[in-house]
């Protein structure tokens, strides 16, 4: 191996650890969230220690598309998620779909900025949550999926 082989070598090496440690520290401060919420009961049972209430205010709304199904609606409003361990409070914007001539009735889809919390979730700086609900067996159940990240 020449003296420049061995250098690059060194160099990627030394990239490469330096990518690992990278990766390993966002994964130690950002945690994946997998959550179900129960808008009938308004519960929600996920990993991170997502197990409580929730509690939504709507505080602003828009108008659907025209194309929309009519009976839909779009939002805006403050999320609180209550649990033991502390409460997130996150903005939440989205649409509920009437699907007009679906006998499985409205559909979700929406998004969460996780700004902050108390307790264990005092040191959240960011985040983001996907939600995506519809009504299964009798009750309105929304997927949660995300990364929630602290300091």
């Amino acid at each position: 191996m020449t003296r420049t082989s061995r250098r690059l070598a060194f160099i990627v090496s030394l990239c490469v650890a330096t990518l690992a440690h990278v990766g390993a520290a966002r994964a130690d401060d950002c945690k994946r969230i997998r959550a179900e919420i129960n808008l009938t009961d308004g519960t929600i049972q996920g990993n991170f220690g997502l197990d409580g209430t929730v509690a939504f205010v709507e505080d602003s709304a828009g108008e659907p598309p025209v194309t929309a199904p009519t009976g839909s609606s779009v939002f805006s409003g403050i999320l609180t998620i209550t649990t033991s361990r502390g409460e997130i409070a996150m903005r939440e914007t989205g649409m509920f779909s009437a699907r007009t001539g679906n006998p499985d009735g409205f559909v979700l889809a929406s998004w969460g900025d996780a700004p902050g919390g108390t307790g264990r979730y005092s040191k959240i700086v960011r985040g983001d949550l996907f939600f995506s609900g519809r009504i299964a067996g009798g009750a309105f159940l929304v997927d949660v999926r995300g990364e929630l990240c602290t300091r």
